[in-house]
């Protein structure tokens, strides 16, 4: 029996170019918010431990939810997306874009629990803070799960026990930004887009699930 050969992308070409165009826009308007607000701090000066550690941490977060959110959707092999992009590539991007969006949400969560050392004298761990870091916890589990799956030995099904929880780790990113964001609480359009992008991990998601339990059932 010959393996079946991965299927090209169907969709024209038109219509991935305008989905690569709104992933760049996804990203755009999350950086042009950032510089909004940032741009003043920089021209003013002053706390250095604000200018070089919190400012830079809120547009990592930013981009980081971005990119997880990109994850997702590579990683979820739907029939309609995979007619824009190949699987082959989808899961080669969904593993590239994963380890970079990653390092940018670890990297924000040092960062601001170093800023608040430094400028408090102590960690803050408030509800929301806390949301953070159980997400980002959940998120490191994720990925070593991933990163050494067959150094590990794991079986498949225990890394799907443990990668799991990682489906909580955006709705936990969501509230948290929503909570704490600066650049949420001043762009409008930046609010509206993290909505979005939160109905539609929502609905795939419920989509998901719903296909697994009719495989599951079907094959019971």
């Amino acid at each position: 029996m010959t393996a079946k050969r991965p299927q090209p992308p169907t969709a024209p070409l038109a219509v991935r170019y305008f989905f690569y165009i709104v992933a760049l826009a996804l990203l755009v308007l999350p950086l042009i918010a950032w510089l909004e607000n940032a741009l003043p701090f920089y021209q003013a000066g002053g706390n250095l431990g604000f200018l070089l550690l919190q400012l830079p941490a809120r547009l990592f977060a930013l981009i980081g939810f971005v990119l997880m959110f990109f994850q997702f959707i590579l990683g979820t092999r739907l029939p309609l997306w995979e007619k824009v992009v190949a699987r082959a590539q989808n899961l080669k991007r969904h593993r590239t874009i994963g380890k970079i969006g990653f390092f940018l949400i670890l990297l924000h969560g040092l960062m601001i629990l170093i800023h608040d050392y430094i400028s408090a004298g102590q960690l803050l761990f408030d509800t929301w803070r806390i949301v953070g870091i159980i997400a980002l916890v959940l998120l490191i589990v994720a990925v070593i799960a991933a990163w050494f799956f067959r150094p590990l030995k794991l079986s498949r099904k225990a890394w799907r026990t443990i990668h799991l929880p990682a489906y909580v780790v955006f709705p936990l990113g969501f509230f948290h930004a929503r909570a704490l964001g600066t650049e949420l609480a001043t762009s409008p359009a930046l609010d509206i887009q993290l909505l979005i992008l939160f109905g539609i991990y929502c609905v795939i998601l419920v989509y998901r699930i719903y296909v697994t339990l009719r495989e599951k059932f079907a094959s019971s």
